[in-house]
């Protein structure tokens, strides 16, 4: 399967573009999370290319052309994104992000209405505060995660001002931060304005997730947006046995990271297994 790589100095972002069956009637953008890189948006959009749809791995941060940290990255990435896929002969945009992508996805759909399809897996209903990481600890930025125009996007920050991962991990036996992410000062600036996207959206949450409540936040979101008489399909998966992890492959090391997935491993697998099918159907049905 072919891919093309794309750079920040000559197309104003980073990433790399799974070509699918070739056919250009639609094509999705990939966003990882708090993990940055991009190998987890690789394997992603992989996973959409090597099912027939193009798919393009977007970075966000920690990458040779993207900043260190998770501190006020650009929306104008996924903007400039859907200009060049646009420009590509591409006629229909959707968006994946999972986790901190999730913000990063529903934020730029509400911002740009060429994006037709959202995909939020375990997302947020707000924009949340940077994270700047110092050896294993992580602490806020004090900023926001993202920005628009040299300007941050409203934020809600956190209440804790460091995150002692290599402590945690030791007492909890897993990636296990929801504490801090339950405890956010959420303003109402900081709230993505979903009402604003003109798509159907597919929330996956997960009911074990120990990194955030994303099953509350997808909760609220549907139910926000029936209430607001949304014109679109809204669909929700909340995943029983799943962690925060909720890709369609699942690296070895998040085994480690999550109980549930060591504990409950055969639910998992066949949990992820019918995540794979619902996000082929979702997509493939626009």
């Amino acid at each position: 399967m072919k891919n093309k790589k794309f750079h920040v100095n000559y197309n104003g972002f980073e990433g790399i573009l799974f070509e699918g069956n070739g056919n250009k009637e639609k094509v999705m953008i990939v966003l990882s999370g708090s993990n940055g890189g991009i190998r987890i948006s690789k394997s992603e959009a992989e996973f959409y290319g090597n099912n027939g749809i193009p798919a393009l791995a977007l970075a966000l941060f920690k990458t040779k052309e993207t900043k260190k940290d998770l501190d006020r990255v650009p929306v104008e990435y996924v903007e400039n994104a859907i200009r060049c896929l646009k420009s590509a002969g591409y006629k229909r945009i959707g968006i994946d992000g999972t986790s901190k992508g999730s913000e990063m996805a529903l934020l730029a759909a509400s911002m740009f209405d060429d994006i037709s399809l959202v995909v939020a897996r375990v997302p947020s209903h707000f924009v949340s505060e940077g994270l700047i990481s110092e050896g294993k600890s992580k602490h806020p930025s004090g900023t926001s995660c993202w920005s628009y125009h040299g300007k941050q996007i409203p934020f809600a920050p956190y209440r804790s001002r460091k995150f002692d991962i290599k402590r945690m991990l030791k007492k909890e036996k897993e990636l296990h931060i929801i504490t801090f992410n339950r405890e956010k000062d959420v303003i109402p600036e900081s709230l993505i304005p979903i009402e604003k996207i003109k798509a159907p959206i597919f929330f996956i949450s997960s009911k074990r997730d120990s990194v955030w409540p994303s099953y509350e936040s997808a909760t609220y979101m549907v139910e926000y947006l029936r209430k607001n008489n949304y014109n679109y399909p809204v669909k929700h998966m909340a995943c029983e046995y799943m962690s925060h992890a909720t890709l369609t492959r699942l690296p070895v090391i998040y085994k480690l990271a999550f109980k549930t997935e060591r504990n409950e491993s055969k639910k998992c697998l066949e949990e992820r297994k019918r995540m794979r099918q619902e996000l082929l159907s979702f997509v493939n049905a626009w």
